[in-house]
Formats: C-alpha cells, sequence, structure tokens
C-alpha cells in the first residue's frame, strides 16, 4: 500500500555547520584590511566553493578546504531531502543531484563584508547577508505538487510501484521545482551580522558563534505555518 505524502512540509531544520577545520585555523598580521578579507574568505570558501584567499590567507590546506565546502553543501543537502520528507540518501542518482542542486543553491550567497572598525579596542566587522528565500519562493507550487501527487496516490497510480520507484517519482518533482527556482532565485530583506575579530599576538579569527550567526542568514528559513494550504495529516492510499 502506499501511502500519501505528508501535506505538512517538515520545518527546515538549520544543523550548525561543523568549523573543525576553518575555525581552528588563523590567519596572520595585524592590519585592519586583512580582517575584512578574511571574513570575506570564510564565506566564500564555505558557500561558493572558492577557496583561494582562504588558503593563502590562512595556509590552509586547499584539498582539506574543499573537503569542508563539500560537507557543507552536504549538510544542505540532508536538510532539504528532511525538509521536503523525501527518501533518497541510498539513491545513486538522486542523492548526488540533491548535493548538486545545493552547490546551485549556496552559489546564490550574496553578501557584502564591511570594513574593520574598532570599538572600545575591539576590532569588528560587519557583514551584509542577503537570505536565500527558496523556500518561500517555491512554497506554493511545491505544496500543489504535493497536492497533485497525492490525488494520483488516491487514484492508485501508483500501485504498482515499489517504495523505491514511487520515492524516486515524489523527489524527481521536488527536486526539479528548486532546480527551476535556482535560475531566478530570490532573497528576502538584508540582515546585518557584526562579528568580532578575535587577535591573539599576531594571528586573528571569528568566533563559532558568529559563524553560525553568519550560517543562519544565507538561507531564509522563515517559512509561515500557514504559507501551506495543505494541512491534512498522512493519510493511507486506496
Amino acid at each position: 500500500m502506499i501511502i500519501n505524502k505528508n501535506k505538512n512540509l517538515y520545518k527546515f531544520i538549520s544543523l550548525l555547520l561543523t568549523m573543525t577545520l576553518l575555525l581552528s585555523l588563523t590567519a596572520c598580521g595585524s592590519k585592519a584590511s586583512n580582517y575584512r578579507a578574511y571574513v570575506k574568505s570564510l564565506i566564500s570558501s564555505n558557500y561558493l566553493g572558492v577557496t583561494g584567499d582562504y588558503v593563502r590567507l590562512t595556509g590552509a590546506n586547499e584539498e582539506d578546504a574543499e573537503a569542508t565546502y563539500l560537507q557543507n553543501v552536504t549538510r544542505l543537502a540532508n536538510n532539504l531531502a528532511t525538509y521536503y520528507g523525501l527518501d533518497i540518501s541510498a539513491d545513486p542518482q538522486l542523492a548526488p543531484a540533491m548535493v548538486d542542486l545545493s552547490k546551485q543553491i549556496y552559489g546564490k550567497a550574496k553578501f557584502d563584508v564591511g570594513k574593520a572598525y574598532k570599538d572600545n579596542n575591539i576590532n569588528y566587522v560587519d557583514v551584509t547577508i542577503y537570505p536565500i528565500d527558496i523556500l518561500n519562493q517555491t512554497n506554493a507550487e511545491v505544496s500543489a505538487y504535493v497536492e497533485k501527487f497525492n490525488q494520483a496516490v488516491d487514484n492508485g497510480d501508483y500501485n504498482d510501484y515499489t517504495k523505491e520507484e514511487y520515492e524516486y517519482e515524489f523527489a524527481t518533482g521536488i527536486i526539479g521545482i528548486l532546480a527551476a527556482a535556482v535560475e531566478e532565485i530570490e532573497y528576502t530583506d538584508p540582515e546585518t551580522v557584526t562579528v568580532r575579530i578575535i587577535t591573539a599576538d599576531d594571528t586573528y579569527y571569528i568566533g563559532n558563534e558568529d559563524f553560525r550567526s553568519i550560517d543562519r542568514c544565507i538561507i531564509s528559513t522563515d517559512v509561515p505555518e500557514n504559507a501551506s494550504p495543505l494541512d491534512a495529516t498522512p493519510t493511507d492510499g486506496e
């Protein structure tokens, strides 16, 4: 028996990025201009996959920096799969497709890093982030797709499908909607994160909490609960 897809889309869970590599490394020098470049390189490395400046400023291993970027996009892929109830972790086609989609989404990350400034002898950098609004942007289309899919389930269209085929069919539609939206990505109102530059002798870095604050702003997860007209609980298909 095929079960209808949950019409209540799961709440997007923002898993905190593991910064073992990037935040354990410090940059050298004391020029304020370096602080700005360092913060920009951290964001670019994690979300855009552009690691050159980060490697240059910190002396990090390029392969490790690229591996951390891949870890980050895989985290987003897992979050999206959880949010939409997609059972694709073992699918040899859709699992990598979701990772590729996540690269495209993060590739649209939009931010400005301001000049470093000092307040009470502490150095700060303001980061203005334009949160990617893809969850809201696609919400209506996804809701309509789920409703149509569940109607097909009720009609018995998937009675001869295996569970794997059923999950593949559903996930393909969701991924397609998201992929189309990336081409004309939308953003919410900008948010500013003030980052403290922690200095020690001739090195500097930013703290975990500041980077988490940046991470939380990259993609908007503020999707109103009443944004979707579908509020029924899962039911058995007949």
